[in-house]
């Protein structure tokens, strides 16, 4: 959901716009699943079709987001720079990005919608969970999509920590402390490691609970897909580039309505994986070029995610309730949400997100 290439310098060293035209389809996808959109009845069949298994499985653009992330981040800190970016500076450059704009809406959202304890907006602004139960979520922040910046927020975390520890072999601490705390840890205290993030473990605290959920391994596949770019991408040609893609796009479009859980390392994950796989390769052989529609769409995509929560509850107080066989009024409340989020991302990405990426820019230049 944070994963744009951050200035000039780090985007001469690689250009994915196939990454950023994916986090902007993940972003608009998560849009059109909130919205709560339903079509279809007895007599419109394929339409409740489309709605249980196309639109109501929106929520796997939190998957792609994760997946993205750990590719980018491993991608942008590490694999393509001569050295190493340093701790502090990424520190600094991760949380101007991510934390101004998420505070912001935090703030309107509680102030107009959603009124929240001092304690639960507090640990919101912190990025910590508040419960041990409720797997994945562990608790909704005062802006309900930020459960998953949660994560995104100790993932930089355990990657800060990997560069301070191992500088270019960061990646490896990176893994060793996932595999630690989603394996090692849950086996030795409870006997055997689940696949199952909506189950989770029970631990006393929260933030070990978020940690140790297996959900966390979709940055893992992100990390080591960059792995591979890095290593291989030199040998791809436009025949296997197509052939990744192929086979990428559909296997995600097939887990859409063949996959239960609405969390699945293996069923969601990994299909997520297969995609950008496919896309960065498509890319690099120039098989795959991206429209600037989709562009702009990437440019948007986290103030959108931030944003859309806001005005969908804000559209639905003022609209009455709709039944699915009011297909015309269904779509007309969608354009509207889609409509007024792109507009409110807007101005939430120019006047806050923009202005926090140049200040933590300056401050890192500032820190050497």
């Amino acid at each position: 959901m944070t994963t744009t290439i951050p200035d000039s310098r780090e985007r001469a060293i690689a250009t994915l716009d196939s990454i950023q035209a994916l986090r902007g389809l993940a972003a608009a996808y998560v849009v059109l699943y909130h919205s709560g959109l339903t079509l279809g009845t007895a007599q419109t069949p394929v339409l409740g079709w489309i709605t249980a298994n196309l639109i109501k499985r929106g929520h796997v653009g939190v998957d792609v987001f994760f997946v993205i992330s750990g590719f980018i981040i491993a991608w942008v800190a590490v694999l393509a720079r001569p050295q190493p970016e340093t701790p502090l500076s990424f520190v600094i450059r991760r949380c101007c990005r991510l934390a101004p704009p998420y505070w912001t809406m935090s703030a309107i959202h509680a102030l107009l919608l959603n009124p929240v304890t001092p304690a639960v907006f507090a640990a919101s602004l912190a990025f910590l969970p508040t419960s041990t139960a409720h797997a994945p979520y562990y608790g909704y922040p005062a802006l309900y999509v930020g459960w998953s910046l949660n994560y995104e927020m100790a993932f930089y975390g355990a990657f800060a920590l990997g560069l301070w520890m191992a500088g270019r072999r960061a990646l490896w601490v990176v893994l060793a402390l996932f595999a630690l705390f989603t394996l090692a840890l849950p086996w030795w205290r409870f006997g055997a490691p689940v696949a199952d993030p909506a189950q989770g473990y029970p631990f006393a605290w929260p933030w070990m609970a978020m940690a140790s959920n297996p959900l966390v391994l979709e940055f893992v596949l992100g990390c080591l897909l960059a792995w591979a770019y890095a290593a291989w991408r030199h040998r791809l040609s436009r025949g296997v580039a197509w052939a990744i893609l192929t086979v990428g796009t559909g296997w995600f479009l097939a887990s859409l309505p063949l996959v239960g859980p609405d969390f699945s390392l293996a069923g969601r994950g990994l299909p997520a994986a297969a995609l950008l796989a496919g896309a960065v390769a498509a890319e690099h052989t120039g098989v795959l070029r991206v429209p600037r529609a989709l562009m702009w769409l990437g440019e948007l995509s986290y103030a959108l995610y931030l944003v859309h929560p806001t005005v969908i509850e804000g559209v639905k107080r003022l609209m009455p309730e709709l039944t699915p066989d009011q297909y015309g009024l269904q779509l007309a409340r969608f354009a509207i949400d889609a409509a007024l989020a792109l507009l409110l991302a807007m101005l939430l990405h120019r006047w806050v997100e923009l202005p926090g990426i140049a200040a933590g820019r300056r401050w890192a230049r500032r820190q050497g």
